[in-house]
């Protein structure tokens, strides 16, 4: 079992998009607001500033938010499941905190999958439904989620939307069509509950627990890369399956 404090999955996150983000990317950030990354991160809209330079070609989406982006980040203010982009206009799809709020998942999948190019990338960064404060507030009524929301995170009302939770395990995000998955990590991070003590103590203890390698899917949040595959490729994605289906059922 690894020890050794806890990383917060944004700066896993962080780290992840500079690796992805090179010179000839082209870059679409889906439900960006007013930053990609936190603000409480570390140098946060420089390092932001510094991947958008990097880029060919970076954009944002955010269904609401008419703010303008502290990095710099041109956006649409729209809805993100219809794009107002070409097909294969961009060779990287980005979600930060975004697809637990998805209500269709196959149709949301669907738009990233055509604007991206060819064996495109589409990286996300959601919550775990199986975590064990995530799976209490997913049956909790709407609006004491937005009270509890605000009060542990700080957040305006108007800056929480309702939350879904159908791209947020390992399975439901290994089958999004279109895609195959490249890379899929489940990771802990800092506390949610670090404002009520005994709460708080009681969620370390449980982030200390999923370091066993057999309960490294109950962590608190998934990162995953995805590739776009082509149509000949999901046929024969299709056809394995079908194939393990038969064997396990003969």
């Amino acid at each position: 079992m690894q020890s050794g404090p806890v990383v917060h999955s944004q700066i896993e996150y962080c780290n992840l998009l500079d690796s992805l983000v090179q010179p000839g990317t082209r870059w679409l950030d889906i439900g960006c607001g007013q930053t990609i990354l936190p603000e409480w991160i570390r140098d946060s809209i420089s390092i932001q500033k510094k991947l958008i330079e990097r880029c060919e070609l970076a954009r944002g989406c955010d269904p609401k938010d008419n703010r303008p982006h502290k990095a710099g980040l041109q956006k649409y203010v729209g809805d993100c499941e219809k794009l107002p982009y070409p097909d294969g206009h961009f060779n990287l799809v980005t979600a930060n905190m975004v697809v637990e709020h998805i209500a269709d998942p196959a149709t949301f999948a669907a738009e990233i999958n055509r604007v991206l190019t060819a064996a495109g990338r589409f990286v996300l960064h959601t919550p775990n439904l199986f975590y064990l404060p995530i799976l209490a507030v997913s049956v909790l009524p709407k609006r004491l989620v937005r009270t509890v929301a605000s009060l542990l995170d700080n957040r305006d009302g108007a800056d929480i939307f309702p939350t879904h939770y159908r791209m947020n395990t390992r399975g439901s995000i290994s089958r999004l069509p279109g895609f195959r998955v490249v890379e899929l990590r489940c990771v802990e991070t800092a506390p949610i509950l670090k404002k009520l003590p005994i709460a708080n103590l009681a969620e370390s203890l449980l982030i200390r627990s999923t370091r066993h390698p057999r309960l490294q899917d109950l962590r608190a949040d998934w990162l995953g890369v995805l590739e776009k595959i082509s149509g000949n490729d999901i046929l024969l994605a299709d056809e394995s399956q079908a194939s393990i289906e038969a064997e396990a059922y003969s």
